[in-house]
């Protein structure tokens, strides 16, 4: 079975009653990760080395992208949940782990499932031929100058934004949007599902083909897994 599961943030113990729920082997199942794997949560160490220690895979969001840029001095640090994760004797392993984290992957169908894009945050309005689009994204190394590039910050934090692709911070409910953006998902024209996490506000749902995975479990909401396989969601509550 292939388990795509919405941010977990550090909530390592949510994430292991997940696992117990769906039975997840690792040496049969496939879990995929929307982003946001790290921060904010009081477990951040013990989510990435359950996840390592599963084969978990994933795309990358834009709290790895904190962490790494932080840890590299990119970027200062602000009030974040990372000192453990930090002073790790596994650090470096589990930084380049994330570091190496696409910004969007295709998952071939499984079994009755359909096939899906899977992407952090959203995909810009502008982005039409995926497969090209998840090539350029990947397109050389993942050093710093990758986590910043405006491409991969457009699919790491997007939620609302224009037609031509200007962002806006507003992070709230899909509908109070501010004209003129508008939801990043509402100018996608594609057939093929997308899933992605980041926009907790908004919750798990499904729109069309359009299907968000975020339902906010560092806030105290369910972490939710998408099976795709069965084409079925299982939520853990708090």
């Amino acid at each position: 079975m292939r388990w795509v599961v919405g941010d977990i943030q550090g909530c390592a113990r949510e994430l292991e009653r997940l696992l117990a729920e769906i039975r997840f082997d690792p040496a049969q199942d496939e879990l995929w990760a929307a982003g946001d794997l790290v921060n904010r949560g009081a477990e951040s160490l013990a989510t990435a080395r359950l996840w390592r220690d599963i084969g978990g895979r994933g795309v990358i969001g834009n709290h790895e992208v904190y962490a790494l840029c932080a840890r590299s001095g990119r970027w200062p640090r602000k009030r974040d949940t990372l000192d453990a994760l930090f002073a790790a004797h596994d650090a470096e392993e589990l930084l380049d782990l994330l570091r190496a984290l696409p910004a969007l992957v295709y998952l071939p169908a499984s079994g009755l499932g359909p096939a899906a894009w899977l992407v952090h945050a959203g995909l810009h309005p502008q982005w039409r031929a995926l497969d090209s689009v998840a090539a350029a994204l990947g397109a050389g190394a993942h050093d710093d100058d990758w986590l910043v590039r405006d491409d991969v910050s457009f699919a790491t934090r997007v939620r609302c934004c224009t037609v031509d692709g200007m962002r806006s911070k507003f992070d709230r409910a899909p509908a109070d949007c501010p004209p003129p953006f508008r939801p990043w998902d509402a100018f996608y024209r594609g057939t093929a599902r997308v899933v992605h996490g980041h926009w907790a506000w908004r919750g798990h749902y499904r729109d069309g083909a359009v299907m968000g995975l975020d339902s906010g479990c560092v806030y105290g909401g369910p972490l939710t897994a998408w099976c795709q396989d069965e084409d079925r969601v299982v939520q853990i509550r708090p």
